[in-house]
């Protein structure tokens, strides 16, 4: 057998990546039968994100047969499902903590079982081992419009609470979490108002979400105060109004709420338009 030079057989590698470039450039690219899908979606102050693949129903039977009933599913198709929350959060009174998880099921008929693993990044279901399960919850099944491929979505209610939805073929499978978005935001507020670079704005909106919660009370006033000082507008104008009026100075409120519609008419804006409404029934009710 004659062998070849290493030196001349790099040479004519190279001399025919010049002569011909597009032999060592050339990737073929098609669609994929399951194409990847990333998402991600904030509840709150919660960063949800899922990495997953989406097969297609093609006109087959998708439940009860191409994924049996009873059985362990990747949930997807190719790599396991990858999902991750930024913070803590709540399955049916049961507390997952900030992460990277697989995403595994167990479909059934009526009910399914959703599986949080906690080897993320596994290739299918083959080195899945349920002693790294971290949680296990049901959730009910239920019929749903024709969905080709299937999906994942993650539904925000409200700043405290979310839903994450299953659905594909006719199969819809949900189930809603809770996020401890007030925990973090009373944080932000307290760490934010010892702030010295602090912006009117953000000032005048952390007093505003710290009233309507009920975090922070100590620090509202102070907040709003600084707001005022750094620059009167209409907005912080109404805001302190609506505070003072919750502490009884009922006088006094209804004096700035009328100085928020006089700066605000006179600075006409969309900003304004859209808690015009809202200052003038203010007005009228005190």
């Amino acid at each position: 057998m004659k062998i070849i030079n290493s030196s001349k057989y790099i040479l004519l590698i190279l001399l025919c990546g010049i002569l011909f470039p597009d032999l060592l450039l050339a990737q073929l690219r098609l669609p994929q039968p399951s194409p990847k899908c990333i998402l991600e979606q904030t509840v709150g102050l919660t960063v949800i994100k899922v990495e997953y693949s989406r097969p297609g129903v093609k006109s087959r039977k998708i439940f009860g047969e191409l994924v049996p009933y009873n059985q362990f599913w990747r949930t997807g198709a190719n790599a396991a499902t990858n999902i991750s929350f930024s913070t803590e959060v709540s399955f049916g009174g049961k507390t997952i903590p900030a992460g990277e998880y697989a995403l595994f099921t167990i479909p059934g008929p009526n009910e399914w079982i959703i599986i949080f693993n906690s080897n993320e990044g596994q290739k299918g279901s083959v080195n899945y081992k349920e002693a790294l399960d971290v949680l296990r919850i049901q959730a009910k099944s239920e019929p749903c419009d024709f969905t080709e491929r299937f999906e994942i979505e993650i539904n925000p209610i409200d700043d405290q609470e979310g839903e994450l939805v299953l659905r594909w073929e006719k199969t819809k499978v949900s189930t809603r979490f809770k996020v401890n978005t007030l925990d973090a935001a009373r944080q932000n507020i307290e760490e934010f108002s010892k702030s010295s670079s602090s912006l009117w704005y953000d000032l005048a909106s952390a007093s505003k979400y710290a009233l309507e919660n009920n975090i922070a009370q100590d620090k509202i006033l102070d907040m709003i105060d600084k707001s005022l000082l750094l620059k009167e507008h209409f907005f912080n104008k109404y805001v302190k109004a609506i505070i003072l009026h919750r502490k009884g100075l009922i006088q006094q409120a209804r004096q700035l709420m009328k100085e928020a519609k006089e700066w605000g008419e006179k600075n006409p804006s969309s900003f304004y338009d859209v808690y015009k409404v809202e200052i003038d029934k203010y007005l009228k009710e005190w």
